[in-house]
C-alpha cells in the first residue's frame, strides 16, 4: 500500500519586489510555513478523493472516467510526449467543466474549479509521461488530504506550494521515481516544472520564481527571462512574518507601479538602480552570515539593507496604514522590518538576531503585535526545500 507525507514551504521576496517586474534582480527565500500532504492508496477503490482544507472542499475523480480521459487524449494525439502542455490544458479544462456540470448542477466557486484543473491537469501529465509506461491507467483508488499554513492570495507563494506538493504526490504514483530518489536533480527539476504547469492554472504566466524557491528551497537571485542562481548559504535567517491581515490584488497593485514609472520615469528608474545595488550588496552578507567570523556585524548591515528596501518601497507608494503600524511597533522595540511581495497590504518580515527567544524584548514586540491583532509566526527565510516522508499510520 502506497502512503507517504510531502511537505512544500511557501516563500517570501527578500530584496527587489516590484523592481524584478522591470529586470532588476531580486531575492526570493524559502519560509518555514508550507503546505502538508498525506497520500494513502485504498485497495479495492476506484475513486482518487482529495481533501482541501484551505478552500474547505473534497473534491473526486472516478478512475474510469479518469482513464477514458487518457485513452481518449492518446489517440486523439498519439505519440505526444507533452513537450507542449497547452493542448492537454486545453482537453482537461474541457473534460473538468463538464464533470463538475455533470456532479455538482452549477458552477462551483472559482478557486474550487481552479483547484480541480490544477489536480486533474497534474495528475494527467504525470500518467501520460509515466517512463516506460505508454498506456498506464489508474487501477487503485487513493485519497490526498492538503493542508496549509499559507494564507491564500498573501504574496507567500501557497499556489507554488499546493503545487509542488501535488505534483510531488502524482510523479510518485505514476512511478517517475520514489521517496528515496525524490531528491536527484532531474526529478527535482520534474516536480518544478509541474509546480509550475499548475502555476498556468491559476496565475496564466507565472515568473517561475515560485515554483523554483519551493522546490529547492534556500535564498535564489533572479532576474526575469534570465534564470536563477541559489546563493551558498550556511544556516536560515530568523524571522517573523507578519500578517497585516489586510488583502489585495497584486495585479492592481503592480498596474498602479507602472502608471508611476510612465509620468516619472527617470526617477523610478533611479529606485530600480537603487534596488539593484540594495540585491548586490545583500548577496555576499547573505552568503557569509552563519560562518560565525562578524556576525552580529553581518546583521547589522542586514538590518539597514531591510531598512534602505523598506524605505524604497514606500517611495514608489506600495504601503499601507496597517503596515506602517508594524514597521512602527518594531522599530520602537529595535527591530528593522519591511513589507514583502506587492505590498499595500499583506506580509512584512521583521528581522530578528540570534538567540532572540532570550530577549526579553522579542517577547514584548510579538505581545504588541498580536494584540493589535496581526497573525505572527516565528519561522525561517532560506531552510530546506520540498520534503517526501513516510506515514507509518
Amino acid at each position: 500500500m502506497l502512503k507517504f507525507q510531502v511537505h512544500s514551504p511557501g516563500k517570501v521576496i527578500l530584496h527587489g519586489e516590484h523592481a524584478v517586474v522591470y529586470h532588476k534582480p531580486a531575492l526570493a527565500a524559502v519560509v518555514g510555513l508550507g503546505t502538508k500532504l498525506q497520500l494513502r492508496s485504498q485497495e479495492g477503490s476506484q475513486v482518487a478523493s482529495f481533501q482541501l482544507d484551505a478552500l474547505n472542499c473534497t473534491l473526486e475523480i472516478n478512475l474510469q472516467e479518469f482513464n477514458a480521459f487518457l485513452t481518449n487524449f492518446r489517440q486523439k494525439y498519439p505519440g505526444d510526449k507533452l513537450d507542449s502542455t497547452a493542448k492537454l490544458m486545453e482537453e482537461v479544462r474541457s473534460e473538468v467543466s463538464k464533470q463538475l456540470e455533470r456532479s455538482v448542477g452549477s458552477t462551483p466557486k472559482q478557486h474550487t474549479q481552479r483547484a480541480f484543473i490544477s489536480i486533474y491537469y497534474l495528475l494527467a501529465g504525470a500518467v501520460l509521461t509515466a517512463p516506460n509506461q505508454p498506456t498506464l491507467t489508474l487501477q487503485t483508488g487513493f485519497q490526498v488530504h492538503v493542508d496549509t499554513e499559507l494564507n491564500v492570495g498573501a504574496g507567500l507563494g501557497s499556489s507554488a506550494s499546493y503545487g509542488a506538493a501535488l505534483a510531488t504526490a502524482f510523479l510518485i504514483l505514476a512511478g517517475h521515481f520514489d521517496q528515496s530518489s525524490y531528491l536527484q536533480d532531474e526529478n527535482l527539476a520534474l516536480i518544478s516544472h509541474w509546480a509550475y504547469e499548475s502555476e498556468r492554472v491559476n496565475h496564466g504566466t507565472p515568473s517561475g520564481v515560485d515554483n523554483t524557491v519551493c522546490t529547492y528551497g534556500g535564498i535564489l537571485r533572479f532576474v526575469k527571462g534570465q534564470g536563477f542562481q541559489s546563493l551558498k548559504i550556511h544556516k536560515p535567517l530568523n524571522i517573523l512574518l507578519v500578517d497585516s491581515r489586510v488583502s489585495r490584488s497584486t495585479a492592481d497593485i503592480v498596474a498602479k507601479v507602472r502608471h508611476l514609472a510612465e509620468d516619472f520615469p527617470q526617477l523610478i528608474e533611479a529606485i530600480w538602480q537603487a534596488c539593484e545595488q540594495l540585491v548586490n550588496s545583500a548577496v555576499p552578507l547573505y552568503e557569509s552570515f552563519g560562518n560565525a567570523q562578524d556576525d552580529s556585524q553581518k546583521f547589522e548591515k542586514l538590518e539597514r539593507l531591510f531598512q534602505i528596501n523598506n524605505d524604497l518601497l514606500k517611495a514608489i507608494g506600495v504601503t499601507h496604514p496597517k503596515l506602517e503600524q508594524i514597521f512602527t511597533i518594531a522599530f520602537k522595540r529595535g527591530f528593522f522590518s519591511k513589507l514583502t511581495g506587492a505590498g499595500a497590504g499583506g506580509y512584512a518580515i521583521v528581522l530578528l538576531p540570534e538567540n532572540f527567544e532570550c530577549n526579553e524584548v522579542y517577547w514584548k514586540l510579538k505581545e504588541e503585535l498580536e494584540g493589535a491583532g496581526f497573525g505572527v509566526h516565528v519561522t525561517t527565510a532560506g531552510g530546506e526545500g520540498l520534503r517526501v516522508t513516510s506515514l507509518d499510520n
